[in-house]
């Protein structure tokens, strides 16, 4: 008879996660993830097999929770509402710990084809938020999602070279400057 499970999957997922962000996807072990929960590395492998099916996995909950944010956001149109999702979206950032890990998330996304897919699925999902929201006029809504999606990106890895206060703040104002500059009629508060 097997024994009872202590931990969710769900929890050794998140608790993963952190491990992952802090240390990156090449420093990353079982046995961190292991000692981190409070299981041996032998479960946690008879769990999740190795430490490429635990980082997918992870990936594929940071993917998950995406979804479900924008599942449960309204899709109103209109620049208010945009942006209130960005202010919402660019704050859970938070003030910047631990975001250096994304940097080497960036990496692994860049090697490995499913976490690929992965990346490409998240960037869409903030994308297409970003132009349904959006005006029809004076810009169109595919070209200046891409703008603003590549303003929030980029201020992040900005701030990541050169901290200028928290990582929210800094790349909520970056993000403000440019839809200031695409609608200048509109106030941004």
């Amino acid at each position: 008879m097997p024994r009872p499970k202590l931990h969710s999957d769900e929890y050794i997922i998140e608790t993963a996660q952190g491990v992952l962000m802090r240390l990156g996807p090449s420093d990353f072990t079982l046995s961190q993830v292991a000692n981190a929960v409070g299981i041996s590395r032998a479960a946690l492998i008879q769990r999740f097999t190795d430490k490429t099916t635990l980082h997918h996995k992870v990936m594929e909950q940071m993917t998950q929770e995406v979804r479900s944010y924008f599942a449960m956001v309204p899709a109103t149109p209109g620049l208010e509402p945009l942006w209130a999702m960005l202010k919402d979206l660019i704050g859970g950032m938070g003030t910047g710990e631990d975001t250096a890990g994304y940097l080497l998330l960036y990496w692994g996304d860049t090697q490995d084809p499913r976490l690929r897919a992965l990346a490409l699925e998240r960037n869409e999902l903030v994308r297409l938020a970003i132009a349904e929201r959006l005006p029809p006029t004076p810009h169109d809504p595919e070209m200046a999602s891409g703008l603003v999606q590549a303003v929030i990106q980029g201020s992040c890895m900005q701030w990541l070279i050169a901290p200028k206060g928290p990582l929210a703040t800094f790349m909520t104002t970056q993000t403000r400057q440019v839809l200031a500059i695409l609608y200048p009629d509109h106030a941004f508060d």
